[in-house]
């Protein structure tokens, strides 16, 4: 096992509430679930109420995280209660307590056994999606949103979260619920310690911009938005991160995404750059949501990859990377 350190880049030297630096890449934590289980392996006891630290796959998962941290200076973790509907950041939690020292631990009854100070890691997660149950699976109400930012800290054991991001806001009900109980939730965490950062995510470029644009001006004496988290917009198949739009609140073609978050001072994150298993030779899970048309031709990709002896993978996060 390869234990080479990842570089690390400069990430934030104007906004003290983000990482100075950041490792060249994090580590997602949306496998360490059933999420990517084929249906043939067992999942039965991977729920948040069950999971426990002698489940193979868990202990498996366990060992990656601790890799990852402590061999390849990865220090960066991204995780979400929807991820496994809560079974990620139990398991981020587990792997935390052989990492971290007792330094910032939310939960005195839980013993850590690790030696690095929390401040050398990085722990970002989400609010807003939460349940397989289309009835519950979305919730950005106040109360929800501050419930389930204390649910995470007790989940992970720890006393604050570096980003506390705004989950797939594209399924809320309206921009209002966002503006006057998600966000003011959101500050509200701030303020206490629990988080030291707000970001946004989801998959619509046009809907973060309109989020980001709406939020400035709708509290003009605060920073809301400290970081933007986009995934599959900088890959193989779609670099539309860095193509001159048309958003909804603009008349004529802008920037592109990317330019508009430099302009707003807004850190900007790429994500999936295997496009959450497209750019895979093994392919992507069932409930991928890409058109039939794109998983041909990225089945045909990996074919033709596999030709010249060029793993699909490998040559997806290098070119990833090179941008």
């Amino acid at each position: 096992m390869c234990n080479r350190k990842v570089p690390q880049r400069t990430y934030s030297v104007t906004n003290a509430n983000l990482p100075e630096h950041l490792p060249l890449v994090g580590l997602g934590c949306s496998s360490f679930s059933s999420f990517f289980l084929s249906a043939e392996e067992d999942n039965d006891d991977l729920t948040v109420d069950a999971v426990s630290m002698e489940h193979p796959a868990v202990t498996g998962w366990i060992e990656t995280i601790r890799h990852a941290v402590l061999n390849r200076g990865i220090n960066l973790l991204d995780t979400a209660p929807w991820y496994g509907h809560g079974v990620s950041e139990t398991v981020v939690g587990f792997a935390l307590d052989t990492i971290l020292s007792d330094e910032g631990c939310a939960q005195a009854q839980r013993i850590r056994t690790g030696s690095l100070a929390r401040r050398d890691l990085i722990i970002n997660t989400k609010v807003g999606r939460y349940e397989a149950d289309l009835l519950k699976q979305f919730d950005f109400s106040y109360e929800t949103t501050i419930e389930s930012v204390q649910r995470s800290l007790a989940r992970m054991n720890c006393s604050y979260i570096d980003v506390i991001q705004l989950h797939d806001p594209e399924f809320a009900p309206g921009m209002s619920v966002l503006l006057k109980e998600t966000i003011p939730a959101l500050l509200e965490c701030k303020r206490r310690g629990w988080a030291r950062a707000i970001g946004l995510t989801g998959y619509p470029l046009d809907v973060q911009h309109e989020i980001l644009v709406k939020a400035a001006s709708e509290f003009p004496n605060a920073t809301v938005f400290d970081q933007s988290l986009v995934y599959c917009h900088n890959n193989l198949h779609d670099m539309s991160l860095f193509r001159e739009c048309c958003f909804p609140s603009e008349r004529s073609p802008t920037d592109s995404f990317a330019g508009f978050c430099e302009k707003s001072k807004v850190h900007l994150m790429a994500a999936a750059p295997l496009s959450m298993g497209l750019l895979t030779h093994s392919g992507p899970p069932g409930w991928h949501p890409a058109p039939s048309a794109l998983k041909e031709a990225c089945v045909q990709a990996s074919k033709l990859c596999d030709s010249e002896g060029v793993n699909i993978s490998s040559l997806a996060l290098m070119y990833s990377l090179s941008h």
